[in-house]
């Protein structure tokens, strides 16, 4: 499969399926009980044939109590519905935009499919463009992780700022020891098993909390080294039913691959004169928040334009909420252009002075780069 033929994909051509749905007026516990016994991410919700939302590991991630007699349309997150007809680059990236893992496939309204990202992964090793990337050129550097002692309810505060519902487990070296994801802490926080004070009501109390992260955790974790390619990546997450694989150098951790950073590189594919930009973590209400970060981000890539031109930007927002003081802020910026892949990062009390910090950061990473480029090829036309 080459690159012409990926653009001319269709969301038929990989739809599968839904392993489970929900119905409306289905029960919390219900669902929980299928998404646990099927190894599930995410369950599309339907009222008749209809989907009218998606269950997800996100829905019980921001939840800290939760009645297991709750229907599944009080915890339910909106999400698209793609029409069989629907080029599958684009359906990738109405996936990302909207943060979820799968959606329904529709036919005049009516569910008839579901595309989910395992399904996209599967058809990853036969793309010509991207299955010979190595993981060193669009890893996540540096990830945060847990450690063995620490407690199931630190690694959950930890997926939800990250948006991530995998974490490594690494020992008191950096060494990755094992792995951490949402079935687990959904076994100690969200089951029914789980302190039932009052009945039927799933929240973690003392002793869930205390549940150390080693307890439950699964190891080994499947790992690979920077030089690996994401076509074996992608097989390693099939093969083994995994949204997450860690990359280790002499045994330390030192980068996280997800399926959306997979994602992100079917998306860097797309034919477009603009940039895709996803924004994660920022938990802010007012609009005009909104329109002033995107307002900084859209000049910034104007300029860069100029010299590698864009073609995915993700941002994630990191808020450090100190009693009796303002929020600070810690945004880390991962940037695919046309010729590599470029990081930054900031901290500071302030949103907007921190985003704005942290472009001028990737800018003049970039500019560096190509201010290197010009001047090898200078010195290669004198020799």
């Amino acid at each position: 499969m080459n690159g012409m033929e990926l653009e001319r994909l269709l969301v038929k051509d990989v739809m599968s399926s839904a392993a489970v749905i929900a119905r409306k007026g289905d029960t919390v516990s219900d669902v929980v009980a299928q998404m646990k016994k099927g190894h599930l991410r995410e369950v599309p919700v339907l009222d008749g044939a209809k989907p009218i939302g998606l269950v997800s590991y996100s829905s019980f991630l921001h939840r800290r109590s939760l009645p297991l007699s709750a229907k599944v349309e009080q915890v339910m997150l909106p999400g698209p519905s793609l029409e069989e007809e629907m080029l599958l680059t684009i359906a990738v990236e109405e996936m990302m935009s909207a943060g979820v893992r799968g959606a329904p496939v529709v036919r005049a309204g009516k569910m008839v499919g579901f595309v989910s990202r395992t399904d996209i992964i599967k058809i990853f090793p036969k793309i010509i463009q991207l299955k010979d990337r190595k993981v060193s050129t669009f890893m996540t550097s540096n990830p945060q992780s847990v450690t063995e002692k620490e407690t199931v309810r630190k690694a959950q505060l930890l997926m939800k700022s990250l948006m991530e519902k995998t974490l490594p487990v690494v020992d008191a070296s950096g060494r990755l020891v094992g792995a951490i994801g949402m079935p687990e802490v959904m076994e100690v926080l969200w089951s029914s098993k789980s302190n039932a004070r009052p009945p039927n009501e799933v929240r973690g109390g003392r002793e869930q909390a205390e549940v150390t992260v080693g307890s439950v955790m699964s190891r080994p974790a499947i790992a690979v080294g920077p030089e690996e390619t994401a076509g074996k990546v992608a097989g390693l997450m099939i093969e083994n039913g995994l949204s997450t694989v860690f990359v280790q150098e002499d045994e330390k951790l030192v980068g996280v691959i997800s399926q959306a950073d997979l994602m992100e590189q079917i998306i860097s594919l797309k034919p477009t004169k603009g940039v895709y930009v996803q924004l994660t973590g920022l938990n802010e209400e007012d609009p005009d928040v909104y329109d002033v970060l995107y307002d900084l981000i859209g000049k910034s890539m104007k300029r860069i334009d100029k010299i590698q031109p864009p073609r995915v930007f993700t941002i994630h927002v990191t808020a450090y909420h100190h009693e009796g003081m303002r929020s600070k802020y810690s945004l880390t910026g991962r940037l695919t252009t046309t010729k590599k892949m470029y990081y930054a990062h900031a901290t500071d009390w302030d949103l907007y002075r921190t985003m704005d910090t942290m472009l001028d950061s990737m800018e003049k990473n970039i500019k560096k780069e190509h201010e290197k480029t010009l001047d090898q090829r200078r010195v290669n036309q004198v020799l």
